[in-house]
């Protein structure tokens, strides 16, 4: 299970790479607020949970194929 998260950049024009977590770990935060944003509020193992909680107008969680991990 691999997801990228990416959130609405300030200009609300396009969209930041906020990180990754790859089987229930974050293996990817440039900034730090992927794990500011999950850690400790969300199962990382659980792709589904995350999937539906991070899908609105400012930050979405995209399943990656696994040749893209």
């Amino acid at each position: 299970m691999a997801l990228l998260f990416l959130g609405l950049n300030e200009d609300r024009d396009g969209w930041d790479v906020l990180g990754k977590i790859i089987d229930g770990e974050i293996v990817k935060d440039p900034t730090g607020e992927l794990e500011e944003t999950v850690k400790g509020a969300y199962d990382l193992d659980d792709e589904d949970h995350l999937r539906r909680a991070f899908n609105n107008h400012y930050i979405n969680a995209v399943p990656l194929a696994e040749d893209e991990e």
